[in-house]
């Protein structure tokens, strides 16, 4: 199944290179490209590997959805560290909410967003023509298209709020939609393709959008509804995440399992971007945006690039695990020492803090302000610009696998976990109790996480337990806004304006694009 998918995300770019005598063309046109289902099936990986990029992409004036997603939140941060981490005061300004209409990060994202709809908008212009494939597997792509493009609409919807809707090729220069016109839009979107989408053992299945990705993004959407357009809908929520608890996910023993270089075995993903060692390593940038440069090697053998060292949870947010006995928290360096490998006393969680140790046994040395001294990771972090190479806990949620030159973990984007949390918060902001089986089913991951169960649950409580469960999957800024806690004070970062739970629209596509309006608070 995993090769197939590597065949698949990479048919793109291979379909016309692995023939060297096949018939070159001096055009190619959906008339002349669409010849067989091999051809067809490539073109509709194309908006498939691109989630990558939009969930992934990087640089030191902008980033993607789940660094905007993380970053400005109480849950990560990327302080200056010595000479390390300033690149222009990007994530200064994104943490403490002091950005601005003409920060890199908006025009990052939302250009990668809309050039995914454009490549399903192209797809589906060409789709009305091509005869190459059945008309049952030709529905089933279409529907696959407008579930990407939906739920590329749902990352615009959640960051930008006010965008334009484009579902065709011709469309220029278009004005913003509202909020609420966007939220339906995803909607009827998925309504109405879901019966056409593959289901879960579906040849094929893995990967792509199916019916129970559909509701995934459905249960997602409806949790936030009130925020989106004023209008609750816990009940909706409710249901259609029953939909995605009837087809046959089941949570797993070990809390690491979704994350693991196999995790496209995991019953527990729902759905996830299917990732390649050398074709497809987008992954490898969520393990350097957090590991500093000297870990690269002596601890886990890596063969790629080295750390960043940047990215960083602080005190305040590790200490809201049971930082001794919580199995999701705390990494033990020592377990990368030969022989300890089985050894139950050293914790591999997925935060990385206090002194760093080789294979070998011999400390990791810093480089720059700690050069020659032995790395040890201090939670306390002093602020976003005094820190130095060693301030804050490092994540590793996704396994690396030693002596690999790249990453092969599939990126996870919905998983059954957060299915749970959604039905117990809404089931309790509707009045109710969080049902016994979705109770069990939080309970199962507090048991493998090798910390208290519940008897019941509160709101507060559950807004902790799905942070630290939840923790750097891109869901903090969205969890925070919707308990109306983003624009309050934590670390480093005081009150903000309310209008900032919205980012604004890019200046630089304003400048292009006279009909968009700015996000109201926003210099216009």
């Amino acid at each position: 199944m995993k090769n197939l998918l590597k065949i698949f995300l990479l048919g793109i770019s291979l379909s016309s290179c692995v023939d060297l005598d096949e018939e070159v063309y001096s055009e190619v046109t959906a008339s002349n490209f669409y010849q067989n289902e091999e051809e067809v099936v490539s073109a509709v990986m194309r908006p498939y590997a691109h989630l990558r990029q939009v969930f992934l992409n990087f640089s030191t004036n902008g980033c993607g959805v789940f660094l905007l997603q993380e970053l400005s939140t109480d849950e990560a941060a990327w302080p200056t560290k010595g000479r390390d981490g300033f690149d222009n005061g990007n994530w200064i300004r994104l943490h403490r909410h002091e950005w601005t209409v003409e920060d890199g990060s908006f025009a990052i994202s939302w250009n990668d967003m809309y050039k995914g709809i454009a490549l399903c908008n192209n797809l589906l212009f060409d789709f009305k023509d091509i005869d190459a494939v059945n008309s049952t597997d030709k529905l089933q792509y279409q529907a696959e298209l407008r579930g990407l493009r939906a739920l590329y609409y749902y990352y615009l919807l959640d960051l930008f709020g006010n965008v334009p809707i484009v579902t065709a090729i011709n469309q220029f220069s278009p004005s913003n939609n509202t909020r609420v016109e966007v939220f339906n839009f995803i909607e009827e979107e998925i309504l109405d393709i879901r019966a056409n989408l593959p289901k879960k053992g579906d040849i094929g299945w893995y990967g792509r959008f199916t019916q129970e990705a559909a509701n995934g993004l459905l249960s997602r959407l409806y949790l936030n509804a009130e925020v989106y357009t004023g209008e609750a809908r816990w009940t909706d929520c409710i249901e259609v995440s029953r939909l995605v608890l009837g087809s046959s996910f089941s949570l797993e023993a070990q809390w690491d399992a979704p994350f693991k270089t196999d995790n496209y075995a995991s019953d527990e993903n729902v759905f996830a971007i299917p990732a390649d060692e050398l074709f497809g390593n987008d992954l490898q940038q969520m393990f350097q945006f957090t590991t500093h440069w000297q870990q690269r090697e002596p601890q886990f053998g890596y063969q790629g690039n080295g750390g960043y060292n940047g990215m960083v949870s602080v005190r305040e947010f590790i200490e809201t695990y049971d930082t001794l006995n919580d199995a999701r928290c705390f990494f033990d360096s020592r377990v990368f020492v030969p022989g300890n490998e089985n050894d139950p006393t050293l914790l591999r969680g997925q935060f990385m803090w206090g002194p760093q140790y080789g294979r070998d046994g011999n400390p990791i040395l810093g480089t720059n302000d700690k050069n020659g001294q032995h790395l040890v990771f201090e939670l306390d972090v002093p602020n976003m610009e005094d820190g130095n190479e060693a301030s804050g806990a490092r994540n590793i949620k996704y396994q690396v696998e030693y002596g690999a030159v790249g990453f092969s973990n599939d990126i996870v984007l919905f998983r059954l976990a957060e299915i749970y949390f959604n039905i117990a918060e809404a089931s309790l902001r509707n009045g109710g109790i969080v049902p016994q089986d979705v109770l069990d089913a939080i309970n199962v991951i507090r048991d493998r996480a090798n910390v208290p169960t519940y008897q019941n649950l509160t709101l507060d409580e559950l807004y902790d337990e799905k942070g630290r469960e939840m923790a750097y999957e891109g869901l903090r800024r969205t969890d925070m806004i919707r308990y109306k806690k983003y624009t309050g004070n934590w670390w480093d970062k005081e009150v903000s304006d309310g209008f900032r739970t919205l980012f604004p629209i890019p200046q630089s596509s304003r400048n292009v694009n006279p009909n968009l309006d700015q996000n109201p608070g926003y210099p216009d």
